[in-house]
């Protein structure tokens, strides 16, 4: 598989090199782009009282076609198409099964999750990745694959708590954007959370605390945590 996991993209940073190496330096190449993440939602209460909160989507629209990285590929000779996870799922994958690059941008992980499962693209994105399609996240869209998204929110006491934390679990190690937020006590509450986590439940993973500017790099079984900066993991 090759992944790159950024924390705000990798369009004009030192890491789009590790993008093109991914992609073999190749321009001619079909593009998709996830935008469901950037979707206007609220968090609104389940029900009247409820402790438990749902994504209710607004009527405001995004373009994705007019975001930078929609520009990025168009401007630089890919041809692009958005593929939104609330269309139909059928055509959804048909989208994606023509593709040489998925590109999953930033935006609410959660609503993210949600969609990934409710078009079935949980099923089959880990066979495309196999298959050489090369997998570009952004925050949440790097988040996504986590096996499990709800390190810094969700509490194991939840009475609601189901599954709707666990993440695609396409890598076996968690991906932690910080945007922008490095100091020392940004990095021990992080250490604490984690061992706070680990006496609830198996928590095995090893954590990867991603600036902006930096991404973690999956080529087969090589990971590597690229960009400028100081480099992070607990």
């Amino acid at each position: 598989m090759k992944l790159l996991l950024t924390s705000n993209g990798f369009m004009n940073t030192s890491i789009e090199k590790d993008f093109l190496e991914l992609t073999g330096n190749r321009t001619n190449l079909k593009v998709a782009i996830i935008p469901t993440a950037g979707d206007p939602i609220e968090w609104v209460p389940e029900s009247i009282g409820s402790e438990k909160y749902i994504a209710k989507l607004l009527p405001n629209k995004n373009n994705p076609e007019e975001s930078n990285t929609y520009l990025y590929f168009k401007n630089n000779g890919y041809d692009v198409i958005i593929a939104d996870l609330k269309e139909d799922p059928e055509k959804l994958k048909e989208k994606l099964e023509s593709v040489d690059i998925i590109e999953v941008g930033g935006g609410d992980v959660n609503w993210l999750l949600d969609w990934a499962k409710k078009s079935k693209l949980d099923t089959y994105l880990k066979d495309l990745l196999n298959k050489g399609v090369v997998y570009v996240g952004s925050s949440a869209g790097s988040m996504l694959v986590n096996p499990d998204i709800g390190f810094t929110w969700w509490e194991p006491e939840e009475k609601w708590e189901g599954t709707d934390h666990v993440g695609l679990g396409i890598i076996d190690f968690m991906f932690q954007p910080l945007h922008g937020r490095t100091d020392e006590s940004t990095v021990d509450t992080l250490i604490e959370r984690k061992k706070y986590m680990q006496t609830v439940l198996d928590y095995p993973w090893k954590i990867f605390l991603v600036k902006d500017g930096q991404a973690i790099k999956v080529d087969g079984d090589t990971i590597d945590h690229v960009g400028e900066g100081v480099k992070r993991s607990i």
